[in-house]
This record gives C-alpha cells, structure tokens and sequence, in this order.
C-alpha cells in the first residue's frame, strides 16, 4: 500500500530513482514521465485543486518531499521507503546525468540561475548545444502562444531531461497541459531546487533538514512570500489527513 491522499507514491528508493533517470533513456513514443515531490502544500493544494489532482494523478512518479508527508506515511505503514526531496533528487541528478545521453532544459526562475546550472553541466562536459534554458515571464502559464513557444522548444531541443523551477502548482500544471506538446523525456518539477543546485539562495542546514524543520528557515529568508503558505494554509493538511484516513475506514 503506498496511496495517500488518493495519489500513488513510488516505492523506488531514491538510488533506484536516480539510476533509472539518469541511465534508462525515457522511451520513445510513451510521452512525458513527469516526477512529482509531494510537500504538505501540495497536498494543500491537491484536496481543492481538481486539475493539480489530475496532474498528480497523471504522474510517473510521486515522492514523499515533506517530513510531515512522509511520517504520516510511516504511521499508517504505507509502503514508501524513504523521504526524498526535490532539492536532494535534483541535486544528486545533476552530479550523474551522462553528456553522452542527456539533453537538459532548464525552465528557471531568474537568468542567474539558469547560466550557473549551464555552466555547471557544461563544466562537466555537456556540450552548449545539449544544454538549454528559458525565462518565462510572470503569467507566462496563461500565455498560450507563450507556453506553445516554449514547449515546442523543447520538444525540438530533443530534451530527455526537462528541470521546471517555477514554484507548484504552476510547474506540475503547465507540464501536464502540455504534456502532449513535449516529446519524450523525463519532466522533474522542483521548484527552489535549481536556486539552491545554483546558489542563488541558500538551503536550510543539513540539521534543519534532518529534522523537517527546512520550512522554518525558508520562511525566515522569504517571509513575505511564504508566510501565508507555512502558517495559515497549511493547517489544511491536517483536515487533508482526516479525510485521507476516514476513506481508510471507508
């Protein structure tokens, strides 16, 4: 059993997740195989939220990002094996892709972002041409001579890795919108992971993180941006729980 909040969690460690993204080529005509990291926003967002659901569902794999995700994952017995968050998948990723079988895009939050995560791939022997990146501007989602643009850009980059650092659900819905525009290749929605993997901003201590506590340090650098997320909106995932346990029950 690992379904929790009516969406599958994949029972792939995380080794097993990075070998398969980084050595088996996304199959030719399968489509996107999109990789979700489940946060307690997410889950938030999935109980209101019928198309996020539908993109959720429509995933290839789902891990469990946050510690309160994947404790109420263990105390229920469902059969995840470990936490594994889009920083550290993303992270790891970067560190094994092969510049003899991946083509990555990185669709970024700042220019800065994206030119160091080129750089970084570049400086271990990934060719420019093999490398590419976008910018999209605020609401570029709603655009959809924008977002048509961009996702025939991909698709023409021949991209066997897509990177979407634009925040949730934005980056899970625009995918899935446009999943049938994209070719084949592997879509990792990570959101701040490209801006951590960049240095653009700076991830909570390996301590924080060891003991969930990487929210608390992500609200004291952007406290206007996620006050809202962290302290009001997420108490929602506790009514998310109880309706989780009464289908249980049920």
């Amino acid at each position: 059993m690992n379904t929790l909040f009516g969406v599958k969690f994949t029972p792939m460690s995380e080794q097993e997740l990075l070998s398969t993204l980084s050595s088996d080529p996304p199959p030719s005509g399968f489509g996107v195989r999109s990789v979700f990291t489940a946060n307690v926003d997410h889950i938030v967002n999935l109980q209101g939220n019928g198309k996020f659901m539908a993109a959720y569902l429509s995933s290839w794999a789902v891990t469990a990002d946050g510690a309160p995700v994947y404790l109420y994952a263990k105390l229920i017995g469902a059969k995840i094996p470990c936490r594994i968050t889009g920083a550290d998948l993303f992270s790891k990723l970067m560190q094994k892709l092969s510049p003899e079988q991946a083509r990555c895009f990185f669709v970024a939050s700042e220019i800065r972002v994206a030119q160091n995560l080129v750089s970084h791939l570049v400086s271990r022997g990934f060719s420019c041409d093999s490398v590419g990146f976008d910018v999209p501007p605020f609401g570029f989602e709603s655009d959809k001579i924008y977002s048509s643009d961009l996702a025939n850009r991909i698709r023409e980059h021949r991209t066997t890795h897509l990177f979407m650092g634009v925040g949730a659900p934005k980056s899970e819905l625009w995918v899935y919108v446009h999943r049938g525009e994209l070719g084949d290749c592997y879509a990792l929605c990570v959101g701040a992971a490209l801006d951590f993997f960049a240095g653009e901003k700076r991830r909570a201590p390996v301590w924080m993180q060891t003991f969930g506590l990487e929210w608390v340090w992500r609200l004291l650098h952007e406290p206007g941006r996620l006050f809202r997320r962290y302290l009001i909106n997420s108490w929602a995932f506790l009514a998310a729980i109880g309706r989780d346990l009464m289908a249980r029950v049920r």
